[in-house]
């Protein structure tokens, strides 16, 4: 029934103009700013450590925007999941950093593409289907789900894997092909997958497979955001790493990480998930924050 669900209400709104997403967004976004108050809290909580010095209004009014991305990224999911390849990818600008991507495909040692909660990443994934070998995805308890992500997601060709050992796997085959694989740099991975590093000033639990691939296959690292522009127009944007990324030591190596995050971010703060518990896990003795 959710798969069904889910389903339907894509369907649905692949039928509304691109442009009316982002209108419709912000009453529901709003609507979603009062009745959700672990998401109000969370996003304020998260806002505040990043933020410190930013003003309480100022704070709000981020929170309250990045709600209505929040709520345009379950809206445009039909156009990301139904729309036809020519309007779908009528919707995008050019790239920023096109180059940047070119360049670091050049080795031939493949590219680990680290794109976290930010923009439109549905969008995003799609966007990629041509250039990807694997995208790791993390599976939900609902089988039925799972095949409706899978088949959405990968409908332009796009070959998405389980986190895990068969994840892996798919990353360094398509690495060792020379292609790009994506990862999610900002989710908080399991106890014992991740180190400290980091992020806004803030330690956050950060994982470290986007290291250790790159230091096992000699592939290149960039940053990918997908961010919505006016109109109902879309924009990837590619980001060079900080060159740490690539360091032996892993502390340095997942700061680089976060780097890149805060880097992304900066490009349009009200587009980032704030409403994600980045700082759930805390090093011993912190207290916690949620």
């Amino acid at each position: 029934m959710k798969a069904l669900t889910l389903k339907t209400m894509a369907f649905v709104f692949s039928l509304l103009p691109a442009a009316w997403l982002s209108t419709l967004a912000w009453p529901l976004g709003a609507l979603v700013w009062r009745v959700s108050k672990r998401l109000r809290k969370v996003s304020l909580k998260n806002l505040s450590l990043c933020y410190p010095d930013m003003a309480e209004a100022e704070c709000e009014a981020l929170a309250r925007q990045s709600l209505h991305h929040y709520a345009n990224n379950g809206l445009e999911t039909g156009l990301a999941w139904y729309s036809s390849r020519r309007r779908f990818d009528s919707r995008f600008l050019p790239v920023v950093g096109e180059d940047s991507y070119r360049q670091a495909l050049a080795p031939g040692k493949g590219v680990v593409l680290l794109a976290p909660h930010h923009g439109a990443w549905e969008m995003l994934g799609l966007m990629l289907s041509d250039v990807l070998a694997a995208t790791l995805y993390k599976p939900s308890e609902d089988d039925a789900v799972n095949r409706l992500l899978v088949e959405r997601r990968g409908r332009f060709g796009a070959n998405l894997v389980p986190a895990g050992r068969q994840g892996l796997k798919a990353l360094v085959r398509g690495l060792a092909d020379g292609r790009a694989v994506a990862i999610l740099p900002d989710q908080e991975p399991r106890a014992g997958d991740g180190r400290f590093a980091p992020f806004f000033g803030v330690p956050a639990l950060t994982g470290v497979l986007a290291p250790r691939l790159l230091g096992r296959t000699g592939a290149r690292a960039l940053f990918a955001v997908c961010l919505r522009a006016p109109g109902g127009r879309y924009q990837t944007h590619f980001l060079a790493p900080h060159p740490d990324i690539y360091s032996d030591d892993l502390d340095r190596a997942v700061a680089a990480v976060n780097e890149g995050v805060e880097r992304c971010i900066a490009l349009a703060p009200a587009q980032y998930l704030w409403a994600y518990k980045r700082f759930r896990a805390r090093p011993e003795g912190e207290t916690r924050f949620y």
